[in-house]
């Protein structure tokens, strides 16, 4: 077995940036996942890191955590954290954090892995925007793409009326309420205010929010990475790019979709899925941004079938 993929974390630096690199590997207990049955997953830019998903997406090499079905196959599954999460570093120049220049680092951790290309790659939200922007730069380089509620820099779909509905709505008050007083000028401040705003990405906030919580566990996120990503994604010479670009995407791509997601509608996924050749979308009802949680077994069941699917 490869040093690289030893299961735990590992480093790696790339001198042209000045950018050192923190992944997690989470091999199976048989050891038997070559690189054929490998994923990468990226996690978002603004801050959040790993863990969130690392504890969500056990089942991709536990099938045993949250899996009823014969089909028990494990995978390797590596997290790679953006410049300025975790033990990853910032860079020199706060400017340096748009969409394309963290989806570049994936190509330098492609090369670090000895990868032809990425068996899988898989991204949430921000993380599943920084994941396609890759696909866009290097087609060649990645053979299935997994995007679950991810953004499309550049297209907007939040929906607002319903996002508006929801101050009448008790289940979402309290993140209401909080918005109005919301601040962000520290990291302890800018994680209070995300953790109170966590009620509006659930369709059942009062039975998935805990989880969450307990997911992401004690984790500071980061202002300065939220702030820095912002600015220089709305500072990019042509905001469209990644929209203008989908049809350069190779991969065969299935995107997943909460149909009540506030957050990032599903006018993203409609518009990604009409611009990808190989792209199939998947749509859960009474499930908001994070479908592993709400409708945890259909995920877990269609993106093992998508992967495991030879074409």
């Amino acid at each position: 077995m490869s040093e690289v993929l030893r299961s735990g974390a590992h480093t790696f630096n790339v001198p042209s940036k000045r950018l050192i690199f923190e992944y997690i590997v989470h091999r199976p207990s048989t050891e038997t996942a070559d690189q054929h049955s490998l994923i990468v997953v990226q996690s978002p830019g603004w801050g959040l890191g790993s863990q969130y998903l690392q504890n969500g997406l056990q089942g991709l090499w536990r099938p045993e955590y949250h899996i009823s079905t014969a089909n028990t196959e494990s995978f390797t599954v590596i997290f790679f954290h953006s410049r300025g999460t975790n033990r990853s570093s910032r860079p020199l120049r706060s400017q340096m954090s748009s969409m394309p220049d963290l989806a570049s680092d994936l190509e330098d951790f492609r090369q670090h892995l000895h990868l032809e290309q990425y068996p899988v790659l898989l991204g949430h939200s921000n993380g599943g925007a920084i994941a396609l922007g890759y696909a866009e730069m290097y087609p060649s380089r990645v053979g299935k793409l997994v995007l679950l509620d991810h953004q499309l820099v550049g297209f907007q779909d939040k929906r607002l009326l319903q996002l508006e509905a929801t101050r009448i709505d008790p289940r979402y008050q309290d993140a209401w309420d909080s918005m109005l007083d919301r601040k962000t000028d520290s990291d302890e401040e800018f994680t209070e205010s995300v953790r109170a705003m966590w009620p509006l990405y659930f369709f059942d906030p009062r039975q998935y929010v805990p989880e969450l919580l307990h997911d992401i566990g004690d984790r500071k996120l980061s202002v300065w990475c939220y702030q820095s990503q912002a600015r220089c994604d709305k500072e990019l010479l042509n905001p469209m790019q990644m929209v203008e670009k989908l049809g350069d995407v190779q991969a065969e791509t299935l995107v997943i979709f909460g149909r009540e997601d506030m957050i990032c509608g599903t006018g993203i996924a409609e518009r990604t899925v009409k611009g990808i050749k190989h792209a199939r979308l998947i749509t859960y009802g009474e499930c908001g941004h994070f479908p592993w949680i709400e409708k945890r077994e259909q995920t877990m069941m269609d993106i093992r079938k998508f992967i495991q699917r030879q074409d």
